[in-house]
């Protein structure tokens, strides 16, 4: 294992997911950059600051990388290195309205992820609103999601599979930036 995947303590996906998500305040919500806040998130941050985007999709971004254990399990490359996941806060100068959690690939990540198979037993509730699997691989599934005390999130669960090896991405969207969601099925 390398030293950065042993300094970094391990932390759930269905944990971090729900820590990025907005508190229910009844209230339109952004989400805490938390510059100056290395604690907040169980993220390692690339820098201390935000950074504005060229693409106006997303405006500001925050990049870091998580070590991810997901139903308690941790996943491992090709090389039996552990997965290297990566996450990116999106959104206005004054908060964040989505972010992303990309994986590295591996051999141990299967394809057709459903909510069910990343959350386990937490608590939820979620409403598919679109899939794309009938290709092995790639395709996705798009939920309507509520954790309970968080906003309502739409949440893409979606891989791409090459060679055996699947990587996995998990893009967040609060009811506002929903529109930057990309539908279309891979080809």
């Amino acid at each position: 294992m390398g030293l950065s995947a042993l300094a970094q303590p391990k932390t759930e996906l269905y944990d971090l997911i729900k820590k990025c998500m907005f508190d229910s305040t009844g209230y339109s919500n952004v989400g805490d950059w938390a510059v100056g806040n290395a604690k907040k998130y169980p993220v390692k941050w690339k820098e201390d600051r935000i950074i504005m985007s060229d693409d106006t999709a997303i405006n500001f971004y925050r990049m870091g990388s998580a070590n991810i254990t997901i139903k308690g399990k941790t996943y491992t490359d090709a090389a039996g290195q552990p997965v290297k996941w990566n996450i990116m806060l999106k959104g206005p100068r004054m908060g964040y309205s989505s972010f992303s959690i990309i994986s590295s690939p591996s051999k141990d990540f299967t394809i057709k992820n459903t909510i069910d198979s990343l959350f386990g037993d937490n608590p939820f509730m979620a409403k598919l609103l679109k899939s794309c699997d009938g290709k092995s691989l790639a395709g996705y599934y798009y939920y309507e999601v509520k954790i309970p005390k968080k906003d309502i999130f739409f949440i893409k669960f979606s891989w791409i599979s090459v060679n055996g090896n699947t990587a996995l991405r998990i893009d967040c969207y609060d009811d506002w930036s929903k529109y930057a969601v990309k539908s279309d099925c891979p080809k």
